[in-house]
């Protein structure tokens, strides 16, 4: 029965970071136009997300040794119900991100290596390269589809012109954006 609810209470934790969607067909989404890919490479603080309670978030983008791969390292601080129960929670958790058309380089799948439910498309569908960045994820999980938003940034806190830019665009594609949430980083290391 412990086994049982450590199970679910992982699933859960798993599932947090995404909203949940009836259907098996994940809305469109316009990948970022003539994206150059190393230019988006480096430290990229987290600063908002679709229904998170993680802080102090940021991802490292890199090049892969594959061709057409990207290396995603996450880092975060989380305090989990799962620790209660003594359930290491992975604060670092690492992706690989594959290109599949070398001329949308804004639009590949990534594979997560704590995700039970497979690869998901994963879309960068704006940035400035040098402020912020907003991506896109959906994958299908049986009867659902499971989407999350992120936006990123070269500091700690968003400027709010992108962010509006970020909602104007999700305004536009029909995504709502009601559980994107803001993720401190003021407690961080």
């Amino acid at each position: 029965m412990v086994t049982t609810g450590l199970l679910l209470f992982g699933l859960f934790g798993v599932i947090l970071s995404h909203t949940t969607h009836p259907g098996r067909t994940c809305p469109e989404v316009t990948p970022f136009p003539n994206l150059t890919l190393d230019k988006v490479l480096g430290s990229w603080y987290v600063t908002h997300q679709f229904d998170t309670d993680n802080t102090c978030v940021r991802w490292t983008l890199s090049q892969s040794e594959q061709p057409d791969h990207l290396n995603l390292l996450e880092n975060r601080k989380k305090t989990s119900l799962l620790n209660i129960f003594g359930y290491n929670h992975p604060n670092t958790v690492s992706a690989d991100i594959e290109i599949l058309n070398s001329t949308v380089p804004a639009k590949g799948r990534i594979d997560w290596s704590n995700s039970p439910s497979g690869k998901a498309d994963f879309i960068i569908f704006d940035t400035d390269y040098e402020s912020y960045m907003a991506v896109f994820e959906c994958n299908i999980a049986g009867f659902v589809h499971r989407r999350s938003v992120i936006i990123l940034a070269k500091a700690p806190i968003l400027d709010d012109i992108y962010l509006k830019r970020v909602q104007r665009l999700l305004t536009n594609m029909e995504i709502p954006y009601d559980e994107l949430d803001t993720i401190s980083h003021s407690a961080c290391n």
